[in-house]
């Protein structure tokens, strides 16, 4: 604050009688402040100054004034929000159309998806809007949710998606007075136009490969016929899941987490060189360069880290499909980033809550987070139509425009 506001402020309160008059002039300075806040949008909105004279015919203009009622701290202020002619005009400051109550309840449910308490966000709505909001008050605004999430998640989807992502994100939550850790099960999808969306969002008592069968059960009732790649973690028993209920998928497991699985299994002084010798393996131009990259390292390092080899030759079938596809394809199903990437948004959100109080609670909070997050991974994937037509070459009778 500079030296010419501070005499101002003092010039003002030492013309003030009492407390009564104090408040009086602080509801007029914040009703100034947003109706000059709103009158300044309108203009840029507008593109020119009020009573302004420009070259051509201004397409809109100034249109009066309607009246809004905004409550705060000190109680209610009535303030005048500016129109335009052709009634396009949507301030920030103040949203047109919707009511105090409306932007409570949005409030209270972003600050839901952080993770905040009831306790908290019941103090922060009473602070900020001058409004008193129960627990119970807040509970049942959250509770609404429920219902639009069981839509969400059994809303209809499309026949046949390219590639599917699949991963889990554990979570404690309270169950008969023990705090257990359970899975959420996420599916990210990319569909025939390149759009990228979560599919499937679902709490279990653990991951494993019958749950996710239950997932891709679901898939298939909302209208999933086919996924060309199913790229996921190595999980046991997931290659019987995928074979029961989408049989022609190919998957494929993230290389990603090979190699780190690999290396647990390594001593410091060798990771250097086993690194460069495992990435001479999924690195190779086909399958048959790999496959004589994988013997190399078997007569390399056999003696001392034979439970590596095993594992890469164990998994082999699922590891290599990539090495099949151009390399705008292989980017994206040899590593399970992308959907892990989405999970560690989501974490940033609910990272606050150390234990939820029930399934209802966690689910609740982790749909309100992925909303708030939509615009990092519902998006159109870039390059799109050249890899639409590898996936068309690749798989003439499986995908059609």
């Amino acid at each position: 604050m500079n030296k010419e506001t501070e005499k101002l402020l003092d010039q003002l309160v030492s013309q003030l009688g009492n407390k009564a008059d104090l408040l009086k002039a602080q509801e007029q300075l914040f009703k100034r402040g947003v109706e000059a806040l709103l009158k300044s949008e309108l203009t840029v909105h507008l593109g020119h100054e009020p009573n302004e004279k420009g070259d051509g015919k201004k397409t809109n203009t100034r249109n009066g004034h309607s009246s809004k009622t905004l409550k705060t701290q000190s109680g209610e202020v009535l303030i005048q929000v500016p129109r335009d002619r052709a009634g396009t005009f949507d301030p920030v400051a103040v949203q047109k159309h919707k009511k105090m109550s409306e932007e409570i309840e949005d409030a209270i449910l972003l600050l839901y998806a952080k993770g905040m308490s009831t306790n908290d966000i019941s103090d922060f709505i009473e602070r900020t809007y001058g409004v008193g909001y129960s627990k119970s008050s807040i509970s049942l605004i959250t509770e609404s949710l429920l219902t639009d999430i069981r839509e969400w998640q059994n809303r209809p989807l499309e026949d046949i998606y390219p590639i599917v992502w699949i991963d889990g994100i554990h979570y404690k939550i309270r169950e008969n007075g023990q705090v257990k850790s359970k899975a959420c099960l996420i599916i990210l999808g990319v569909n025939k136009d390149g759009q990228q969306d979560i599919l499937g969002l679902q709490i279990y008592e653990a991951e494993s490969a019958s749950v996710w069968m239950q997932m891709f059960e679901n898939l298939r009732q909302r209208g999933v016929k086919d996924i060309l790649y199913l790229c996921s973690d190595n999980l046991k028993g997931l290659d019987q899941a995928v074979e029961a209920i989408f049989p022609q998928s190919i998957r494929q497991i993230c290389i990603v987490h090979q190699v780190r699985n690999s290396l647990k299994c390594v001593s410091y002084k060798d990771r250097r060189s086993i690194i460069k010798d495992i990435k001479s393996i999924y690195k190779a131009d086909s399958e048959d360069q790999a496959q004589k990259a994988l013997e190399d390292f078997r007569g390399k390092w056999g003696g001392k880290y034979q439970l590596v080899i095993k594992s890469w030759e164990n998994n082999w079938s699922n590891l290599v499909p990539f090495l099949s596809a151009p390399a705008e394809i292989r980017r994206l199903i040899y590593t399970t980033n992308i959907i892990e990437s989405f999970n560690a948004s989501l974490r940033k959100y609910t990272k606050n809550k150390k234990v939820f109080p029930n399934d209802d609670a966690a689910i609740k909070s982790i749909y309100l987070a992925a909303m708030q997050i939509r615009e990092k991974w519902q998006k159109q994937r870039y390059a799109w139509p050249q890899i639409l037509n590898q996936f068309l070459v690749l798989f003439p009778e499986r995908i059609k425009l």
